[in-house]
């Protein structure tokens, strides 16, 4: 069964004991809920949202597939069930859903945006800025989306940033990983040129576009299999500047997109 911990976690916080409004109108009998998007989406989370609909005795009657395109008016998922369970399963599934689709929606903009200038660019996101406890879910947005993550833990990536540097006080030169590309996040444009020929992958942070053209050119002189990208604050609206000089866009904004306007419809049957 796949991991559905946000929404447990999320249906213990919301209803710790009952519905009292519910239970109050005295509610029973059986129901259907769907979720509709009002404005343009990107689906995902879905499949565990239905496990998760499922593990309460509701039958899922219909669900879009993920990194599905919905166009305003369009149902994400249906189910049908106890009303008592359906109003338990309201808004954090809401809110689950939203928050979601957001990601994938914002990535998608992003990376067709970055593709016109650019077909070549890889748009990742860095997942170690997930929100705490969505991480996985997160990252299952950001590929849905068609972006790439990065850095899903401290265990898997090897990423040397400013902050390395200044305890160390000297560039690691002689570093190497067998299992691992080394990434390195230089301090200053001369810090990255003298790691161009070890590094595989070099992070400019916080470089401007008109400033960019001349760093890589010089890098992938010093290093022609280096690939060079740019992060720190890069906002969707700019993304097109820094695409045609660079071979990766590092962001996180993506991860706290607005929620996007989907509606609830809860009905007798």
């Amino acid at each position: 069964m796949m991991k559905i911990y946000p929404l447990e976690r999320g249906l213990e916080e919301d209803c710790p004991y009952a519905d009292i409004t519910t239970e109050l109108l005295g509610i029973q009998g059986q129901g259907r809920l769907k979720f509709v998007t009002r404005e343009e989406a990107v689906v995902t989370g879905i499949l565990r949202l239905k496990e998760f609909f499922e593990a309460q005795k509701l039958v899922v009657l219909f669900w879009q597939k993920s990194r599905d395109l919905l166009k305003s008016g369009d149902t994400i998922i249906e189910v049908i069930g106890d009303l008592k369970v359906l109003f338990k399963m309201w808004r954090i599934s809401q809110t689950y859903l939203t928050a979601l689709c957001a990601i994938a929606t914002e990535t998608r903009k992003i990376v067709a945006a970055a593709k016109e200038i650019n077909p070549e660019i890889e748009i990742v996101v860095a997942c170690r800025k997930a929100h705490l406890g969505m991480r996985q879910e997160e990252i299952e947005a950001v590929e849905d989306g068609g972006g790439l993550y990065h850095r899903n833990s401290l265990s898997d990536t090897v990423l040397i940033t400013q902050n390395h540097l200044k305890v160390l006080g000297k560039l690691p030169i002689d570093i190497k990983s067998f299992h691992h590309k080394i990434e390195i996040e230089p301090r200053n444009e001369e810090e990255a040129y003298q790691c161009a020929s070890f590094a595989d992958v070099i992070l400019l942070d916080h470089f401007e576009p008109e400033s960019l053209q001349i760093v890589v050119q010089k890098l992938k002189r010093l290093n022609s299999r280096l690939k060079v990208g740019v992060a720190g604050g890069i906002q969707a609206s700019r993304v097109k500047e820094f695409a045609k000089f660079v071979d990766i866009i590092v962001l996180s904004s993506v991860l706290y997109a607005a929620p996007l306007d989907f509606t609830c419809k809860i009905e007798r049957l």
